[in-house]
């Protein structure tokens, strides 16, 4: 079956992934051939906003997609920060993802985030369709997922993650307080 898209392009941190996370990748899945999947600031780790290693988040996102032929998972390290606002930072992410694919993404799917508008310029964006999906739809981030782990509420947590992760909760909320920030909110 013919798919609208050769190919779309997912980024984001996935400090951790949740089902909000799943629902953007299956929306790929649908429309397109192959989904690259973009660990974004994955050369920071053991901060407040990016806790967990990118090779720790991506071994969760390949927990349920390392099988699927139409899925690719790479990291991307930051140009600068992770506040780099800029058609700079566009530009890198674009051409990042072209040395994987072997071309550019022809779609962009990401959640509503206003911040997004200053990445393109709109000439770097031209060929490219992007899908923004409210964050309405499935209302949990990442942030709240990690005071659960904090809270030990594995009930609450697990509403919102995939199955294939559950297993990991202990080790994920170690991982967490072993980060002074962390600490302190216990």
């Amino acid at each position: 079956m013919n798919k609208l898209f050769k190919t779309s392009l997912i980024l984001g941190r996935f400090n951790h992934i949740h089902n909000g996370h799943i629902m953007l990748i299956e929306m790929s899945r649908k429309i397109s051939e192959k989904t690259l999947i973009l660990i974004g600031s994955s050369d920071k780790s053991g901060t407040l906003r990016n806790p967990y290693t990118a090779d720790l988040r991506q071994s969760l996102i390949n927990k349920i997609y390392a099988n699927q032929n139409d899925v690719i998972i790479e990291q991307l390290d930051d140009l600068t920060d992770e506040t780099d606002i800029t058609f700079e930072w566009g530009r890198y992410l674009l051409k990042n993802a072209e040395k994987i694919l072997g071309h550019k993404p022809e779609l962009m799917i990401y959640g509503k985030d206003e911040s997004r508008k200053g990445w393109f310029d709109s000439k770097d964006v031209q060929n490219i369709s992007e899908m923004v999906v409210s964050r309405d739809k499935i209302k949990i981030s990442a942030t709240e997922l990690r005071e659960c782990l904090i809270k030990n509420d594995f009930e609450k947590w697990s509403l919102y993650v995939p199955n294939e992760i559950h297993e990991d909760f202990n080790f994920l909320r170690n991982e967490l307080l072993k980060i002074e920030d962390y600490k302190k909110m216990l």
